[in-house]
């Protein structure tokens, strides 16, 4: 067998490393995908049902099978802060109809920061891990995930107001069937 030289074994690592990123990055695209176009179409939809003229943020707030929502945060074509709700089915498909599209104005309702305020009412010292826009018990609402000690915990909410909806629900600490 003959000894390759330092130079070529260096070529054959960058290639091989290189090959592993492309695969990497291809299994990635695939998965993520279906969540794209999902979020892609929940775009569209609020891009015309609110005549939005620009984009700033969208959600997504899964909370069980009849609470699946892509929620576009953006300005409207009246130069209004707008959120809105595309509920989606469970095979991802949108909801069709009256109840497939919910178009909020921002002014006057709570905001993400008074939501992750209202967590320190009822979970005094608790980390908020996420907050984001969705829907408790057919309600818009912010949904709160926190942390306090070694818990972790869903508080809902009311998006208009900042009502309670729901909560706190502590989630098991293991998985475990025991």
């Amino acid at each position: 067998m003959r000894n390759l030289g330092s130079g070529k074994w260096i070529a054959i690592i960058i290639t091989v490393v290189g090959l592993i990123v492309l695969c990497v990055n291809q299994f990635y695209v695939h998965v993520m995908a279906k969540p794209w176009s999902h979020e892609q179409e929940a775009l569209e939809i609020a891009q015309k049902q609110a005549n939005l003229t620009s984009l700033t943020r969208t959600y997504q707030s899964v909370w069980n099978d009849k609470s699946i929502y892509w929620v576009v945060q953006g300005q409207n074509n009246q130069q209004q802060e707008v959120m809105v709700w595309v509920k989606f089915n469970k095979d991802g498909t949108p909801v069709q109809g009256a109840n497939g599209v919910h178009v909020e104005k921002t002014a006057g309702t709570i905001n993400v920061q008074q939501a992750e305020q209202l967590v320190q009412t009822d979970l005094p010292g608790a980390e908020v891990v996420r907050a984001v826009p969705g829907s408790y018990n057919g309600k818009y609402a912010w949904q709160v995930f926190s942390k306090s000690g070694d818990h972790y915990y869903y508080v809902f909410y009311n998006f208009r107001d900042g009502t309670k909806l729901g909560g706190p629900m502590e989630l098991p600490n293991t998985l475990s069937g025991n």
